[in-house]
């Protein structure tokens, strides 16, 4: 057995000796080593890569996150949200008081009031309100009561202080744990996260929130979908009581 291990050794070592002979054989060989080459590296990139892929753990507790949901939760502030669709901008400046919203949308240069009161959508092309579909996209991720939900579940890549006393916490969140939230499902797909980032004041309020929502996007349309929503918020506990439009 180890002799016949032994010749085959030996032919193997005559046949790279044999072809290093010619120039033929020297760029076969050279092309072979190449090919090794690459094919390890590779391997070894996909393999560190995999193994620190964390997305969607629990977060560890080595970085401290005391920034406050109470003022976007309460559901009483100023706002400013703009939506980015594949470059199609559309902005909306508003109040809300509990589950009344009363503002501006501003979509292809024009500006229309609009009012939303629970699950009822309003818009003012006229001189009156008329019921429309829903105005914001991915609401159901962005609503004030689900955000924590969803930073539960997402993986904290960084935490960026700054010497104004705003912070910055940048979130990675997979397609599959945002439909599992939202649709209680059980996906299995591979696919590049979506991040969330938060910015706070320096009494650790999250002010403004920023969604890329790329990767759930393309999956919910089944197309390439560049996706990107930004929230900011102002003025906690201030707004006064909304009345309904008349319609």
């Amino acid at each position: 057995m180890k002799e016949e291990k032994k010749k085959k050794k030996n032919k193997y070592i005559k046949f790279i000796k044999d072809l290093s002979n010619s120039k033929r054989g020297r760029a076969i060989l050279f092309f072979i080593f190449y090919f090794i080459f690459f094919f390890v590296l590779i391997s070894l990139i996909r393999t560190n890569y995999n193994s620190n892929r964390t997305v969607d753990t629990p977060n560890d507790n080595k970085v401290n996150t005391e920034y406050k949901l109470d003022g976007i939760e309460s559901g009483n502030y100023h706002f400013t949200r703009e939506e980015n669709i594949n470059g199609v901008i559309t902005n909306f400046t508003g109040d809300k008081n509990d589950d009344k919203i009363e503002g501006v949308m501003t979509s292809n240069n024009t500006l229309y009031n609009y009012f939303i009161y629970g699950n009822i959508n309003l818009i003012k092309t006229t001189d009156k309100y008329e019921v429309t579909s829903e105005l914001y996209h991915f609401n159901n991720i962005t609503d004030d009561n689900n955000i924590s939900k969803f930073l539960e579940k997402a993986y904290l890549v960084s935490k960026t202080e700054y010497e104004s006393g705003n912070t910055s916490y940048n979130y990675e969140i997979t397609t599959n744990t945002i439909d599992s939230i939202i649709n209680n499902s059980n996906l299995d797909i591979a696919d590049i996260p979506n991040k969330i980032t938060l910015e706070t004041n320096e009494e650790d309020e999250v002010v403004k929130i920023t969604y890329d929502l790329t990767s759930y996007s393309t999956y919910v349309n089944n197309m390439p979908t560049t996706t990107t929503i930004t929230v900011s918020y102002s003025n906690f506990g201030e707004i006064e009581d909304i009345e309904i439009p008349e319609s």
